[in-house]
C-alpha cells in the first residue's frame, strides 16, 4: 500500500502558516525547515477531498446551521472508535478546539475562579485562562523513568481551589496517552472537590496502534469533551470542531456564550465532519496513518538516542509531536532559538510558552516526509557536533 506520510507534497506558496508563515511573520529565508505548527505535510483522505469537491460544486455557500447529519456522525464515530455512547443532541459545533475551550471556560466560570492545567501543556491553555481573568492553577507533570506522569498530590492541591480542570488527552506536547487507571484518579479527585472536567481530546484519533485511548466521558458522564477531525485527517484549516456536553444546564450556558460570539459552521465544516466520520475509506486511511506515525516516531527517537544522546527525547504514544530537552546545549531560550534559526536552519516550537518546565525544550513536528525529517536531523547533528554539551 502506498505510504501516506512519505508522499511528496510541496506546501510552499499555498499560504501555509507552517511553511509560508516563516517569511511573512518571522522574515526567515526559505531554506529554514519548518517543523512547528501542528499539521501534517500530507493530503487529507481522498474520500474527504471528494466530499468537499462535491459540496463546492453545488455553488451554495450561505449561512449554515450545524448539520444534524454532522451531529449524528460524531455520535456514531465515538460509539464505533471509542466505545462511548454520545447523544447527538449533546454535540455542539465549535469553530476550533481553542475557541471551544475558551467559550466553555467563559460560560462555566467567573472572573477569579481557579482553572487547573498540567504543564508543560499547549500554550493556549495558559493564554485562554489568563485572558479570561481566571486564576491559573498549575499541577505540573513530572518525569519518572523516562516518561511523564501526573503528579496527583499536586493535582489535588490545585483542585481544592479550582472550579474547572482542563485535561489534555492525549497530551500535547509530551505525547502521553493517559491510562484508564490514571484517568480514574482524575475523575475521583474532581468528584471529591466538585471540579468541572473538560477534556481536550483532539489528538485521540492519532493514538498509535500499540496504545489505547480512553475517552474521559466513559468514566464520568458529566465530562465535557472538545475535539475535531482536524488533527487526525489533517483538515485544521476547515475549523470543523465540536463540543460534547451531556449536562443540559451547562450546554445552554455554553450556547449563550457561543451566540454572543456568533459561532456558526461553514458548509465545508459540516461536509468534512460527515465524510471523516462516516466514510469507511477515511477510517481505513486513518488506521494506516497512525501506524505510519508510530513507525516514524520510533525511527526518530532511535536516531536521537544513537546519534544525539545528549538531547533527551520522550517517545510519544500518539500524534506527530516530539518533545526534546536541549538542556545539555547550555543555551538560554533566546540564544537557542537564534542558533536553531540562523545556524541549524530549523524552526521548532520553543518550549517556554508550554510552561516553566519547558524552558530547555523544543517541540518537533515529525508529521512530514522522511526526506524532510532526515535533512532536519542531518542539520541538527552537524551543528550539534560543534557545540560543547554540558
Amino acid at each position: 500500500m502506498k505510504s501516506i506520510l512519505h508522499q511528496s507534497l510541496d506546501r510552499t506558496g499555498t499560504d501555509s502558516v507552517k511553511w509560508d508563515g516563516l517569511d511573512r511573520w518571522f522574515h526567515l529565508k526559505e531554506d529554514v525547515l519548518p517543523l512547528w505548527v501542528a499539521d501534517i505535510d500530507i493530503r487529507t483522505a481522498p474520500s474527504i477531498s471528494e466530499a468537499l469537491a462535491a459540496r463546492a460544486a453545488t455553488g451554495e455557500f450561505g449561512y449554515t446551521l450545524f448539520s444534524r447529519d454532522a451531529q449524528a456522525a460524531v455520535s456514531s464515530w465515538y460509539e464505533r472508535r471509542h466505545k462511548l455512547k454520545v447523544d447527538a443532541d449533546h454535540v455542539l459545533f465549535s469553530n476550533g478546539v481553542v475557541p471551544g475551550l475558551t467559550h466553555i471556560v467563559e460560560a462555566l466560570t467567573d472572573e477569579g475562579d481557579g482553572v487547573v492545567i498540567q504543564s508543560p501543556v499547549y500554550p493556549p491553555f495558559h493564554e485562554l485562562v489568563t485572558g479570561l481573568k481566571r486564576e491559573l492553577l498549575d499541577a505540573p507533570l513530572r518525569q519518572v523513568d523516562g516518561r511523564y506522569e501526573m503528579d496527583f498530590d499536586a493535582l489535588e492541591t490545585q483542585m481544592r481551589k479550582a472550579k474547572l480542570f482542563l485535561l489534555c488527552s492525549p497530551h500535547n506536547p509530551v505525547g502521553r496517552v493517559w491510562t484508564e487507571s490514571e484517568l480514574k484518579q482524575v475523575v475521583e479527585l474532581a468528584r471529591r472537590h466538585d471540579v468541572i472536567l473538560v477534556a481536550d481530546e483532539i489528538h485521540a484519533d492519532l493514538t498509535y496502534p500499540s496504545q489505547r485511548h480512553t475517552a474521559l466521558n466513559r468514566l464520568d458522564d458529566s465530562v465535557i469533551t472538545v475535539s475535531a477531525p482536524s488533527k487526525a485527517f489533517n483538515i485544521a484549516g476547515l475549523f470543523a470542531s465540536y463540543i460534547i456536553c451531556p449536562d443540559d444546564a451547562m450546554r445552554k450556558r455554553i450556547i449563550q456564550v457561543q451566540n454572543k460570539h456568533h459561532v456558526l459552521p461553514t458548509p465545508f465544516a459540516n461536509t468534512a465532519i460527515i465524510a471523516a466520520y462516516t466514510d469507511s475509506r477515511a477510517e481505513r486511511w486513518l488506521d494506516q496513518l497512525t501506524a505510519e506515525l508510530e513507525e516514524q516516531a520510533t525511527y526518530l527517537v532511535n536516531r536521537f538516542n544513537e546519534e544525539l544522546p545528549q538531547l533527551k527525547t520522550f517517545l510519544p504514544e500518539a500524534s506527530y509531536l516530539l518533545w526534546i530537552d536541549f538542556a545539555a546545549l547550555n543555551l538560554e531560550p533566546e540564544a537557542r532559538k537564534k542558533w536553531l534559526h540562523e545556524e541549524v536552519r530549523l524552526f521548532l516550537s520553543p518550549g517556554r510558552p508550554f510552561g516553566e518546565s519547558g524552558q530547555t525544550f523544543e517541540r518537533i513536528n515529525f508529521g512530514t516526509s522522511r526526506a524532510v525529517l532526515d535533512e532536519a536531523f542531518k542539520r541538527l547533528t552537524e551543528h550539534a557536533d560543534g557545540k560543547a554539551f554540558v
